[in-house]
């Protein structure tokens, strides 16, 4: 997932949206125009708040002057296309994008699911084949199964943080070259079995 967007000052909160608003349209067709489905862009985050400026009066006193508004309009785009995000990073930049807040890593949950399953699966069928291994000497064997107990464990890495903020070209530039490398993420499955055994 990469979270990105953009800010925009004007004096007035209409004019600051206004100009948010066209600026973030031109980074969703520049998304969409790389390949990135409008399913997968969703706004994560919008404010509108006040700009003060500290004045000193003829009395010596401070006051909060307004002067302005800021809008912040925040996308996180979902892609499976890893080897993307650096161009997809550089599209948005390019189109008018001045945040550039997170990128992450993660399964999907089909792919996450397939993975799970799978696990347990092997996980059992070890199980299984060990206990028979070692009931040989005892002349043993399975007859049945009493009590299956699965434990998953997800240990991801995938977080690469990278809040920047920017205007024109002078940070666009150095982001056009940043490199994004995808983490590991582990998934462990521990399955607890108690099989019913009897004399062969």
């Amino acid at each position: 997932m990469i979270v990105l967007g953009v800010e925009s000052e004007a004096k007035t909160a209409n004019e600051s949206l206004a100009k948010n608003s066209s600026s973030l349209n031109s980074v969703i067709s520049s998304l969409t125009g790389s390949g990135i489905s409008k399913d997968d862009i969703q706004t994560s985050n919008f404010t509108i708040y006040p700009l003060y400026d500290n004045i000193k009066d003829s009395n010596g006193n401070y006051q909060q002057i307004l002067i302005g508004y800021r809008v912040s309009n925040i996308l996180s785009i979902q892609t499976d296309k890893i080897d993307s995000a650096g161009g997809i990073i550089d599209s948005a930049v390019s189109s008018g994008a001045n945040r550039v807040d997170n990128v992450s890593f993660q399964l999907s949950d089909d792919k996450s699911q397939k993975i799970s399953d799978d696990l347990i699966a092997n996980a059992i069928l070890d199980a299984t084949q060990k206990a028979e291994k070692a009931l040989v000497p005892l002349k043993q064997q399975i007859v049945g199964v009493k009590t299956v107990v699965i434990h998953d464990n997800v240990m991801p890495f995938y977080d690469s943080p990278m809040r920047a903020s920017f205007d024109g070209m002078a940070m666009e530039s150095s982001m056009k070259s940043a490199p994004i490398i995808s983490g590991d993420e582990e998934i462990r499955t521990d399955v607890s079995v108690v099989f019913y055994i009897a004399q062969k």
